[in-house]
């Protein structure tokens, strides 16, 4: 969702098209790519990964809520949705 939206951003230009919305939103992608490839493969660094991503993902739906884009709306939905899960992988895993 995240790259998603950083396209979209992209293509409409202006303040959406701001360098640091744009690295924040793949920072957050490639966060959950690794926070996911993790709890795959069982990872004893989990927990910790799982933790760093759900405060990244909290700070791109932050970041996001305050535009005012559907597109960017949406993707702070599913940051959050993100974010709530690694904090179950997090408890699972004990922090």
């Amino acid at each position: 969702m995240c790259l998603q939206t950083m396209q979209v951003c992209l293509r409409k230009g202006g303040k959406l098209a701001d360098a640091k919305l744009c690295a924040m939103l793949a920072e957050c992608a490639q966060m959950c790519q690794i926070c996911s490839d993790c709890c795959t493969t069982d990872s004893d660094n989990c927990a910790q990964i799982a933790a760093a991503c759900a405060k990244l993902c909290e700070l791109g739906a932050q970041r996001c809520d305050g535009m005012t884009e559907p597109e960017l709306s949406k993707c702070a939905e599913a940051l959050r949705r993100c974010a709530k899960a690694c904090k179950t992988v997090c408890e699972k895993t004990v922090c």
